[in-house]
């Protein structure tokens, strides 16, 4: 379906020579991966931490379209500190105490993903899941204190890279009225531009 938009769009615009498509959102969500599933090759460079995509970069799509491929944008949207790491926003190692956070992923994941992905049995809070990790994996300090810092910087790395299983439901189609009006649902929504409209 975004091929076709893309096609519609162009023809609305025929009066412009070139059109240029911006792909923005959070860093971290997948913006330079949509551009490469929809040229059907890596054209953009991508990693599983915020922060990749450093400037704009114009991948041609289409012979009249060019896609922008844009660094993340954090939008003030009244999220909580814990919600803006949370969506990976920011890089766990640039956190003062990542620690704080534990507690959040350890209600929003499901216990038995938390038990499979670390090989735990139980915890009572999140200092005594931290403590045992510490302690499995062997990240101790001097006198044999667990080494909460670097054990935190894990788990969330963990969690933003998507190795703790986390989704949230989308809305019902009842609740998005008009979304995609007058637009057709062809086949292959999300194949390779055709070789006719590609650019080499």
């Amino acid at each position: 379906d975004l091929i076709n938009l893309l096609r519609q769009f162009s023809v609305l615009h025929g009066d412009k020579k070139a059109i240029s498509v911006g792909v923005i959102g959070y860093p971290n969500v997948g913006k330079s991966s949509i551009i490469n599933t929809l040229r059907a090759k890596k054209v953009c460079k991508t990693a599983p931490v915020p922060g990749e995509t450093k400037i704009w970069q114009y991948i041609s799509l289409m012979k009249r379209i060019s896609l922008v491929d844009c660094p993340g944008i954090v939008y003030d949207t009244g999220d909580t500190e814990t919600d803006t790491v949370l969506k990976g926003i920011v890089r766990s190692e640039r956190l003062p105490d990542p620690t704080i956070y534990i507690g959040a992923i350890l209600e929003r994941s499901r216990k038995e993903h938390i038990q499979r992905t670390y090989g735990l049995a139980d915890w009572t809070d999140e200092e005594d899941f931290m403590t045992q990790l510490a302690k499995r994996n062997g990240r101790l300090l001097v006198g044999g204190e667990p080494d909460f810092n670097t054990i935190a910087v894990g788990i969330i790395n963990d969690w933003q890279r998507g190795k703790l299983p986390f989704y949230v439901a989308p809305p019902d189609e009842d609740d998005e009225e008009g979304a995609g009006a007058g637009y057709s649902k062809g086949a292959g929504s999300m194949e390779a531009v055709s070789a006719e409209d590609e650019v080499a």
